[in-house]
């Protein structure tokens, strides 16, 4: 493993509260020196990399993807999903356990940690399951989890809806120093629902998913976890009474973090119009006033983290034969025959984000809605946190070497069809965004260079 030399390039290490120009030399897969500016040759044995007019920062962690493996790789794979990873600029991320066989043994992270060693790309942290096949009933056995390499419990996909189960997993996991991330929807209320409730459900004729589905389940989980005395995640809040609960929740002494996702600060409901099932997610888009609180949590602290919920599906899983030529990103869907509307209600939740996360990001930086080193908490020591990963998060000499170059003003557009991820699920299509990750080191090793375009 070469020495590299990253020159000149703005360093934001928000763990330090550092944002400065300066050189990083790594070695060992270790952050080796930080200075002011070494000699002008450096050392001879380091390969230099101009960094000037980029940031240098902690390498992006990733709390929430899903990468279908083991099971369904006609959407994904363990190895397409930690190069997309790589291309994203994410050191690391945390995939979530609804696999086939379902995470819930330490044979299946095992299975998934040695799937990983073996591709030059993004470190995968796996994540068990709560309950055995994720059945909201027996708890699995966290102990011989976390021996096994897993960071984080959740039942991401499905809610745990017997709360004498969630506490007790709640008491189990914060006795052991983790956290169990919740997806929060009450079932009886989302059956059968397409889309957020509001006018888009209405013009297109299908049903809504009320905000009242989220809400009241955060509400519920909440209430758990203050009384078990238990460190939870909420997974993508997305309305603004949610938000408003968690507010609350740590003023009685709730220990609670959150994440946002990408799509939902950054599209409403109106996009399910144009971009149909590649729109289509759990919790759904929500209203323009939804957007807004989000995007003011991400300001004010509120929200902890930025995760992509990164949902890969392939175009038989999103209905797309069926739905082919009805929706269009050039005009609004107008309403749905009964048989395309009961397709789109079939059509799989969710959308890629890995590769688009940190352009849509950069939007909010380039905006003035956040800063730069509020962007790097957001995607890099938040995650890095919540998933209690020693040495990431922070650029200090004498850490592991998870570092992210990025050109904060490279312009691109969004091509699916040139994703590393094998699927194409994304509402971004066509869209112009600036900032791009062009270098990824993962303990001291380049697994992506974006100069060239390719992976290492």
């Amino acid at each position: 493993m070469s020495r590299i030399l990253l020159r000149g390039g703005r360093l934001i290490d928000p763990a330090r509260a550092v944002d400065e120009v300066c050189d990083v030399l790594i070695g060992g897969g270790a952050i080796e020196a930080v200075a002011a500016r070494h000699p002008a040759q450096g050392p001879a044995d380091a390969t230099p990399i101009d960094a000037t007019g980029c940031w240098v920062v902690p390498g992006l962690v990733d709390p929430h993807v899903h990468l279908r493996d083991p099971g369904f790789p006609e959407k994904e794979t363990i190895a397409t999903g930690l190069r997309a990873a790589a291309a994203g600029g994410f050191t690391a991320v945390a995939a979530m356990a609804n696999t086939a066989p379902v995470n819930d043994t330490p044979e299946v992270t095992r299975y998934m940690l040695a799937a990983a060693a073996g591709v030059r790309a993004a470190r995968l942290v796996p994540v068990s399951a709560v309950t055995r096949g994720l059945g909201g009933r027996a708890t699995v056995d966290f102990a011989a989890m976390i021996e096994a390499g897993a960071r984080l419990f959740s039942d991401d996909g499905i809610p745990i809806d017997d709360q004498a189960v969630l506490r007790a997993a709640m008491e189990q996991t914060g006795r052991l120093g983790f956290v169990i991330s919740l997806h929060e929807e009450d079932r009886a209320l989302t059956a059968r629902g397409a889309v957020n409730a509001g006018e888009v459900s209405k013009r297109l004729g299908v049903a809504g998913i009320p905000a009242a589905a989220e809400i009241e389940r955060v509400r519920r989980d909440l209430a758990l976890a203050i009384g078990a005395g238990a460190p939870v995640h909420v997974a993508h809040v997305s309305t603004a009474e949610s938000l408003d609960l968690i507010r609350a929740a740590r003023k009685r002494g709730a220990q609670v973090t959150c994440e946002a996702t990408p799509h939902h600060f950054a599209l409403d409901e109106r996009a399910v119009l144009r971009f149909g099932p590649d729109a289509k997610m759990a919790p759904p888009l929500r209203s323009q006033r939804d957007v807004a609180a989000v995007l003011a949590a991400i300001a004010d602290g509120t929200i902890n983290m930025i995760a992509t919920d990164h949902a890969p599906h392939d175009s038989g899983s999103k209905r797309m034969e069926r739905l082919a030529g009805i929706f269009s990103r050039d005009r609004d869907c107008p309403r749905l025959a009964e048989d395309a509307g009961e397709a789109l209600t079939e059509a799989a939740n969710g959308v890629v984000g890995l590769e688009t996360a940190l352009g849509l990001a950069l939007e909010l930086v380039h905006r003035g809605v956040i800063s730069a080193a509020r962007m790097v908490e957001l995607m890099s020591l938040g995650g890095a946190q919540l998933l209690r990963l020693e040495g990431s998060g922070t650029l200090e000499e004498g850490m592991r070497a998870d570092v992210t170059v990025i050109d904060p003003d490279m312009e691109w557009t969004v091509d699916p069809t040139k994703f590393i991820s094998k699927s194409r699920n994304s509402p971004f299509a066509g869209r112009r965004l600036k900032g791009k990750a062009i270098v990824t080191i993962v303990a001291g090793d380049i697994v992506y260079d974006g100069r060239t375009g390719a992976s290492a």
